[in-house]
């Protein structure tokens, strides 16, 4: 028999992978050499879906809520009266005539007075103030989370997908070079040329598969810290929902400064903490107003008579020295370093923009150039290689390199958009979790 006639009769025999099934991200049966399954199985997920499962379980959020409380509380306390002071004297006394001297009687002493310290100034409407501060801090502190969470979920999550999507590309190629050379050598030999053949398609099978098992560990990698994030065991498998690829158009470089100066996490905690300064700066102000004491008491007597007084006691500090100018000198050098580090994060975060921004667009510009349908071309083209290659249509050079050409053409379209993702959610962070959408 014609050795094209054997090649048509493994042609039917041999199944071929369909293109769709590489376009709806479903895997081929693995080869005899790499039996694991794959890292994706596991109930399915979009983004959305994860990221809001991220969220309400991750382990760490309930510390910025704890932040929240505890401010909450340091709040109330801001606005109460210092504590009364309780004064208690034990003594003896002793009476003498002031004629002679001697002694008429002698015995104990002793008084009680409750004294409430009454500040002026507005220094407790100061010290609430501040507190208000520090609760919107906390607040800030939990939206920043949010947002930064929501964003790594988002990434991870696709890196998840688009590593099962490159290794069951090379899944499927490895499997089909393997068949192939075990086709090849089934052929009447007539030469070297089918031996040699079968070599070179083991090869190629063998550096599908590397590809295949870099894609495996790297899609473990995104599993291990998503499953962290959501406080699911390590083991655990999920499989991500094939996520929308569009990229939206943005506004100009300008607008995106000025829309991240006015809504960025950091910079308006920055403005948070440099408005508590100036008030903490106003507070050791006032600490040179004296604070007024005011309360009852009541002392009593035993020696020659019963002596009882009461009423009431006024106290109060004389700021004479000013010992409260090194404090206010304090707080001023505090609010300049606050005002420093403000200035410098804004000018920081702009140029992040910018930068962001030019990452995004080159990525976004690299996909624009490709069609939308260039996964499912080069899977079509692949197979119809296959298909060509066992009629005897084209050499076995065009057949490998099609298919390393197949491999190389999805890892660089996953990287590529992935790239362009990661400088979006990147973006939106630095915007403070708002829409970027022109």
């Amino acid at each position: 028999m014609h050795w094209s006639a054997w090649i048509a009769i493994a042609a039917l025999a041999v199944p071929l992978s369909t293109p769709a099934a590489a376009q709806d991200g479903m895997r081929a049966d693995a080869p005899v050499a790499q039996p694991a399954p794959p890292p994706g199985d596991g109930p399915a997920l979009s983004l959305d879906a994860l990221t809001r499962d991220i969220i309400a379980n991750n382990p760490e959020r309930r510390f910025y809520q704890q932040q929240i409380d505890y401010a909450g509380v340091e709040r109330q306390a801001a606005g109460r009266w210092a504590d009364p002071e309780l004064v208690v004297e034990f003594g003896e006394r002793r009476a003498n005539d002031r004629t002679t001297g001697a002694l008429t009687g002698e015995g104990r002493s002793y008084a009680v007075s409750v004294v409430q310290p009454l500040e002026f100034g507005g220094r407790i409407a100061l010290r609430r103030a501040i507190a208000d501060r520090q609760v919107a801090l906390a607040r800030l502190g939990l939206a920043q989370f949010d947002a930064t969470l929501a964003a790594r979920a988002r990434t991870l999550g696709y890196g998840l997908f688009a590593a099962d999507e490159k290794a069951a590309a090379a899944r499927q190629v490895a499997e089909r070079m393997r068949t192939l050379a075990r086709v090849v050598v089934s052929r009447d030999p007539a030469g070297p040329a089918p031996q040699l053949e079968a070599v070179a398609l083991q090869a190629g099978a063998i550096a599908a598969e590397q590809s295949a098992a870099a894609a495996d560990a790297d899609a473990n990698m995104q599993l291990h810290e998503l499953n962290q994030l959501r406080g699911a065991p390590f083991s655990a498998r999920i499989r991500i929902i094939r996520p929308d690829m569009r990229l939206p158009d943005l506004p100009s470089g300008a607008a995106l400064a000025d829309s991240a100066a006015a809504h960025n996490f950091e910079l308006l905690s920055l403005r948070a903490q440099l408005e508590q300064q100036g008030l903490r700066v106003d507070l050791a102000r006032k600490a040179r107003i004296p604070i007024l004491g005011v309360g009852p008491y009541a002392d009593q007597a035993h020696s020659d008579i019963r002596e009882t007084n009461y009423g009431v006691r006024l106290s109060t500090t004389l700021p004479l020295w000013n010992r409260q100018a090194g404090d206010v000198a304090v707080e001023q050098g505090r609010q300049a370093q606050a005002d420093a580090s403000l200035v410098a994060a804004e000018r920081r975060i702009a140029r992040d923009v910018f930068d962001t921004a030019a990452r995004y667009e080159a990525s976004r510009a690299a996909l624009a150039r490709w069609s939308a349908d260039t996964p499912e071309r080069f899977a079509t083209a692949a197979a119809e290689a296959d298909r060509h290659y066992r009629l005897g249509a084209i050499p076995l050079t065009t057949y490998t390199q099609l298919q390393q050409a197949y491999i190389q053409a999805m890892t660089a379209l996953f990287d590529t958009r992935r790239q362009a993702l990661e400088a979006l959610l990147q973006l939106r962070a630095l915007n403070g979790g708002e829409a970027l959408d022109r």
